[in-house]
């Protein structure tokens, strides 16, 4: 975004942006309070919808799944607009305030809806696990496929947060099979391009696309300026080497995979282990640049399968230790728990850090317990 863009998409002067706003700044906070005004009045639209509604909780799962496919593809702009406030707040303490605004929209929200259901005390798995869907629904692969996913992954929050056995998954397992067998393949570098990639990678997760210049990837590789326009001579070929290195990074077992599995069935500080795990990533935010860029670019397309389904390695793992071997972990129930945690380094990248590994795993606690209820039913059915 700069002043030229805007002032040609608007048919104004750039002059125009200053002599209104002051600054670039102050009219990126009044887009931002613009389009929280449209979603309150979403949300309100919703509410109002869903209260035509009996108290009857064999409705929740069609209202969530409904709620994020209207919200990720009717009121796409507004999607987009959240998303950017919350990089730029989490980057820079830029639009903190309106982040706060989004985030208090939301609370309230599934506070509301969680209340019609009766599920109250489960307000904060439902709000986290909205955050993390509406945006990997926000990346378009196969309609279709997409859609029934979604439908069963909102079966499987109901299950989870209900006390009862998950559902079979067969659209999202068919769709995890497809997006395995379908991963692009990454073209082979030398010692060069391979240390710009990786120094490209953590330009992008620190400071976003926009701070990903040729001068700060040299700087961060050690190399020379010259090397690296060498190498990739253009911004967009600079961007793509990044979104190539955070995919890669994102494909790999998390390190704490090897540690999880060697806990015994049943040990209660996997749960400790995942809180360490998602702090450490709090503020790194390369996947949430690359989701975004996939939801925009169509020519991405091949990253958002893998994004979207064959997520959950680490999840898994914590999930089958958790149970204690008492039931198999489907990936249904893997991606539950992958949602949760993802939401949680987006949500706490703006929060004080004091106590967050705690806060964290209290937060886990709700989870485990969802987790240990199912095993319950599952015995019981």
């Amino acid at each position: 975004m700069s002043a030229r863009k805007i002032s040609l998409a608007a048919n104004t002067p750039a002059s125009s942006i200053y002599h209104h706003f002051g600054s670039m700044e102050q009219l990126v906070v009044r887009a931002q309070e613009a389009a929280l005004a449209g979603a309150s009045a979403w949300a309100d639209d919703i509410l109002r919808q869903l209260s035509m509604l009996p108290d009857d909780l064999s409705a929740f799962a069609g209202f969530f799944a409904a709620t994020v496919d209207d919200w990720s593809y009717n009121q796409r702009q507004l999607a987009f607009a959240w998303r950017e406030g919350q990089l730029l707040a989490a980057r820079s303490g830029f639009c903190r305030t309106t982040d706060q605004q989004w985030a208090s929209l939301w609370t309230t929200f599934w506070r509301t809806s969680a209340g019609k259901f009766g599920l109250g005390d489960q307000r904060i798995i439902l709000e986290r696990v909205f955050e993390s869907e509406s945006l990997l629904h926000m990346m378009h692969w196969e309609r279709l496929v997409d859609r029934a996913g979604l439908d069963e992954f909102a079966k499987g929050l109901t299950a989870w947060v209900t006390g009862a056995a998950i559902p079979p998954s067969p659209w999202r397992d068919a769709a995890r099979t497809q997006a395995a067998c379908s991963m692009p393949e990454m073209p082979q570098r030398d010692e060069a391009a391979t240390a710009i990639m990786k120094a490209a990678a953590t330009v992008l997760e620190r400071h976003g696309v926009a701070g990903l210049t040729h001068r700060a990837v040299a700087s961060a590789s050690g190399l020379t300026h010259g090397v690296v326009l060498h190498k990739f001579p253009t911004k967009s070929a600079l961007l793509s080497v990044a979104f190539e290195a955070v995919y890669l990074l994102h494909s790999e077992p998390p390190s704490t995979l090897d540690e999880t599995r060697a806990l015994p069935h049943g040990d209660a500080s996997v749960l400790d282990l995942v809180a360490c795990s998602i702090s450490r990533t709090v503020g790194k935010l390369g996947v949430e640049e690359l989701i975004l860029a996939v939801a925009r670019d169509h020519s991405l397309k091949q990253f958002g399968a893998q994004l979207r389904y064959l997520r959950g390695r680490g999840s898994k793992a914590a999930l089958e230790t958790i149970v204690g071997g008492r039931r198999q972990i489907g990936h249904l129930e893997a991606a539950l728990f992958s949602s949760f945690g993802s939401s949680q380094t987006r949500s706490y990248a703006v929060i004080s850090s004091e106590n967050m590994e705690q806060r964290i795993r209290a937060e886990l606690n709700l989870v485990e317990a969802c987790v240990l209820n199912a095993n319950a039913a599952a015995v019981q059915g």
